[in-house]
């Protein structure tokens, strides 16, 4: 099967997910039933935006020619959106450094970060080592422990059946946590919410296995503009919702 996808559609993608998911959180279309719809279309997409940013990742530091830029890249993009995401978070209470969790910028940071230290260990024990050390480094992240074993596995399982088995894994888990959320919280309509979203995972794999492998349409505007879309689609949201809500 002729594999059509480059990094560029992968992205494109990815942002566009990303947009509708936040639009879901921030505008609340989960609270009333007219939104319910919007709401798990939303949380659907919403499940392609990291695996394909953690699949890119590992991509790029595959292929980068200097990977402290790309280090620094992440690093400054998190800073600049550590408030937005905080708004993203707590729309109704006042700023506070205690209470921002870490961007989904901090997460990817920290996986870059452990796949360097990664490949300068040997030993198996190490391996584990740096694993456990960064999930605990990104504990209060957005993916959290989830996103650096999703990162980890992508950059052990670089083929095609890695991604089948990651992706419908991955899946399971997010089931298992929704089981568990229904006897807590005694909510059959969450469970059907988180079924019908957690399924973007197993869309998502078919993406990924749909990549070609190229980077496709790459001036430099584009790279940076992927990284710049995060905090200022989430300060649009926050002044549309402003205005409106």
């Amino acid at each position: 099967m002729e594999k059509r996808l480059d990094g560029f559609h992968l992205k494109i993608i990815a942002i566009i997910a990303m947009l509708i998911n936040h639009m879901g959180i921030l505008f609340e279309w989960g609270h009333t039933i007219q939104t319910l719809p919007l709401y798990i279309i939303s949380e659907f997409v919403g499940k392609f935006t990291f695996p394909i940013m953690a699949y890119l990742l590992v991509e790029g530091y595959h292929y980068t020619k200097n990977v402290k830029k790309y280090v620094i890249r992440l690093a400054i993009f998190w800073i600049i959106s550590i408030y937005p995401f905080y708004l993203l978070r707590n729309p109704d209470y006042p700023f506070s450094l205690i209470d921002i969790p870490n961007n989904v910028f901090f997460t990817l940071l920290m996986g870059l970060i452990m796949l360097i230290y990664y490949e300068k260990i040997k030993s198996s024990w190490g391996h584990f080592l740096i694993i456990v050390l960064f999930i605990f480094l990104t504990i209060l992240s957005d993916w959290n422990v989830l996103g650096i074993m999703l990162i980890w596995a992508f950059y052990k399982f670089h083929n095609d059946r890695g991604i089948k088995i990651i992706m419908f894994t991955l899946f399971l888990i997010i089931e298992v946590i929704a089981v568990v959320g229904v006897f807590v919280a005694s909510n059959s309509l969450s469970y059907i919410t988180e079924l019908i979203g957690a399924t973007g995972f197993l869309a998502v794999g078919y993406l990924l296995l749909n990549y070609n492998g190229n980077r496709g349409y790459s001036p430099s505007w584009i790279k940076w503009g992927f990284y710049a879309f995060y905090p200022l689609h989430l300060i649009l949201l926050e002044f549309i919702k402003y205005l409106f809500f």
